[in-house]
């Protein structure tokens, strides 16, 4: 028997508590923002542009998989600290180096596993992204758990809560074509609103914020 949380806040009531989070805080997580992409993107943008050959191409594809494990543990473990309304700097984002081996192997092996669920048919590998969306969000708040453990941790969290988690991505869809329209820029502001909203969710699901009915405020987020 499973015994996770079904997360029923609209999202709605997820995309408030990313903003409330946020107040205050914008400045921060736009600047961690640059970082990750400054970090990860750009050099494989540049790579490519400028240094067209196969050669290239498969050294900027070895760079992504290097680095995106830990900038993406560094850029969750900074935003759960601003939802937790704790005191973090941008500079959280390096944070996953120091953990590098299992930021790295964690990337590795859900995008395998996701992969591996696609060759089926693209539906199936949608779901497996979500069944693992919460992964990185436990290695942020368990920094010693096994990959496998983490894994197995959001598969639990995420039953039943996969179609809700990927209504909250594509309600974003709008600042997303938006962004693009900015030439990217607007993502600076789009990627820590998705991640905050997200921390919502993830606090939710693993019972660390218990909204209740005709309840007003739950750990000073509003419901």
């Amino acid at each position: 028997m499973n015994d996770n949380i079904i997360v029923t806040l609209t999202c709605s009531n997820l995309r408030r508590w990313g903003r409330q989070a946020l107040s205050g805080n914008w400045a921060p997580a736009v600047l961690a923002s640059a970082l990750y992409l400054l970090l990860s993107v750009l050099p494989m943008l540049v790579l490519t542009l400028y240094f067209d050959s196969e050669v290239v191409n498969f050294i900027s594809n070895i760079y992504g998989i290097i680095i995106s494990g830990p900038l993406t543990l560094g850029y969750i473990v900074f935003i759960l600290a601003i939802f937790r309304r704790k005191e973090t700097s941008p500079a959280e984002v390096f944070y996953g180096f120091e953990h590098f081996g299992r930021a790295f192997g964690l990337f590795v092996v859900v995008n395998v596993l996701v992969l591996l669920w696609s060759l089926l048919f693209i539906i199936p590998g949608i779901i497996a992204s979500y069944r693992y969306g919460l992964a990185f969000f436990i290695l942020a708040d368990n920094p010693n758990i096994g990959i496998i453990d983490a894994i197995n941790e959001s598969k639990r969290l995420m039953y039943g809560n996969k179609m809700k988690l990927f209504c909250l991505d594509l309600s974003f869809i709008g600042w997303a074509i938006l962004s693009v329209l900015t030439f990217g820029i607007g993502f600076l502001w789009l990627m820590p609103y998705m991640h905050a909203s997200r921390a919502g969710f993830y606090e939710v699901a693993n019972g660390n914020l218990r909204p209740r009915i005709r309840q007003t405020e739950t750990n000073g987020y509003q419901v």
